[in-house]
């Protein structure tokens, strides 16, 4: 059965009761007019209808009151169908508060949000994407909408546990277009897709590059970040135009050799990306009057003014994905480019996007769009 929208709810519910309600006024009026009009207390037919409002509504103010039968008469007919109409109409409205917040913590309303983050997937890192996310926005409210099938009961605790952020919940199959639109894609600011685990007992990844695909069909323009598990996926999402992979254990190799040639450098790593430790790494703007100027000059300024390493430059530049290139069949002739393109050495998968500069020559010139990325 197809479920009814909350604004379509509202209208089919109470637009027939307010009839219903103006309908007793305007008879009421009527009624007590034509019995009372020559009375003092009412003179008008706005004295009627103010009569027939007090009385439906069981103010009973007292000021105006009929005197002949059939007025009397008509006052009891205002009295007991304004009583019946106004309790259904208050009824009503309960019910339609009521059903919206239901369908709010079973993950089925519309959200409103803007410029919010969209994270797909659920599995057990899901609590530290989220406490980094609540520790860097401790100076605004960040909204954040998380679409999985898990069970809306289990994402209760999830939704309360962040006090900076304003967490939303969307059930449904984040694959789908429809439930992307539910989540408000077309005004959110990106999107995150992590392997899921809301109907297995393993992350896997087999849902990351249809969600990719979907989110980018309805918009080409937003930034999309993934975390996959197997490698062998990461030329597709490339291909589907997804800004920026993360790949499970990539670096594990790395980490465990440092244990034995160089100690401590795996625990450093750790505690940068420890979002509970007071150093931390971040992306900050250099201010516009470093432009220009050397890295040595931007050490210095994150140093003495904002008590911060800079350690890196990364600038954002538009990507020229092989997407944009070939046909969205793949076809043997698009098979015959990518060919050739690595054969040339050019590999386009790589072009554009963000160009990190990590520990550039002191005497680097500083170039606008070039944010910093230090230790703070």
């Amino acid at each position: 059965m197809k479920r009814r929208s909350g604004r379509g709810s509202v209208s089919s519910a109470i637009i027939p009761i307010l009839t219903a309600l103006t309908t007793v006024v305007l008879l009421g009026s009527v009624f007590v007019y034509l019995a009372e009009h020559n009375r003092d207390n009412i003179n008008t037919f706005w004295d009627a209808v103010w009569y027939s409002v007090v009385t439906m509504t069981t103010v009973g103010y007292g000021d105006i009151v009929p005197r002949t039968v059939l007025g009397r008469i008509a006052g009891m007919f205002v009295m007991l169908s304004g009583i019946s109409v106004v309790s259904l109409l208050t009824a009503t409205i309960s019910s339609i508060f009521v059903e919206q917040r239901i369908m709010e913590n079973q993950g089925l309303r519309q959200i409103k949000l803007k410029g919010h983050t969209i994270i797909c997937g659920w599995n057990q890192r899901l609590d530290g994407l989220l406490q980094t996310l609540d520790a860097e926005a401790r100076e605004k409210r960040e909204g954040v909408v998380l679409i999985n099938e898990m069970p809306p009961e289990r994402m209760e605790e999830t939704l309360s546990g962040y006090s900076n952020l304003n967490l939303k919940y969307v059930y449904g199959d984040y694959t789908k277009e429809p439930t992307l639109s539910r989540a408000n894609l077309k005004d959110a600011r990106a999107v995150i897709l992590i392997p899921d685990m809301s109907m297995t007992t393993v992350p896997r990844d087999d849902k990351t590059l249809p969600a990719a695909l979907a989110v980018k069909a309805t918009r080409r323009d937003i930034k999309v970040y993934a975390h996959i598990i197997d490698k062998e996926n990461l030329s597709h999402l490339r291909r589907a135009g997804v800004d920026d992979v993360i790949i499970s254990d990539e670096h594990v190799g790395y980490l465990l050799a440092s244990e034995i040639v160089s100690p401590g450098i795996s625990q450093a790593v750790a505690a940068l990306l420890n979002s509970q430790n007071g150093a931390r790494l971040q992306r900050v703007a250099i201010p516009a009057e470093l432009v220009g100027k050397q890295f040595s000059e931007v050490q210095d300024f994150f140093k003495s003014r904002k008590d911060s390493i800079a350690i890196g430059l990364v600038i954002e530049e538009d990507a020229m994905k092989l997407s944009d290139v070939l046909s969205s069949d793949y076809s043997a002739i698009d098979s015959f480019i990518e060919r050739k393109f690595k054969a040339a050495g050019i590999d386009m998968l790589e072009k554009g996007g963000l160009r990190l500069n990590l520990n550039p020559p002191s005497d680097h010139v500083i170039k606008q769009k070039e944010d910093a990325i230090v230790i703070r």
